[in-house]
């Protein structure tokens, strides 16, 4: 992909960051509430529900903020055709800050560790980005 202009990294940047990491937290959440529940503890507010419609309230919740984190990349992409890994790690904190302020959380106790994992899954998504050869390393 050496021939493609910075406008169609930017275009596949932001639907591969707006599906993928959104499908990644839904994951990872399906896997703690599954460990949450074999071994009895109380680290999710999961409540009633079963961890499918947990990790599917997930994937919801985290689509805002992947993609607000993807929106605000775009500029590093148009100019250069990539994005540093602290740009990714600041852009995944603030998005997800932002929307435990739009769409508040259960858990509210747990937004430090949320906020966390959203810049540790944007630096995957930019190292998974760089392997797949959509932004230049």
């Amino acid at each position: 992909m050496k021939d493609i202009s910075n406008g169609q990294r930017a275009l596949w940047m932001v639907l591969m960051t707006s599906l993928a990491l959104p499908f990644a937290a839904a994951l990872a959440v399906a896997a703690i509430g599954i460990i949450h529940q074999l071994l009895d503890l109380d680290i999710l507010p999961i409540g009633s529900g079963t961890v499918g419609a947990f990790a599917a309230r997930a994937f919801l919740w985290s689509s805002f903020p992947a993609a607000l984190s993807a929106l605000a990349l775009v500029p590093f992409v148009l100019q250069s055709g990539t994005y540093g890994w602290l740009h990714a790690a600041i852009a995944g904190v603030l998005a997800c800050g932002a929307a435990a302020v739009v769409f508040p959380l259960a858990g509210s106790s747990l937004m430090p560790v949320i906020a966390f994992a959203g810049g540790a899954l944007a630096v995957l998504g930019r190292i998974f980005l760089i392997n797949a050869g959509i932004v230049k390393p």
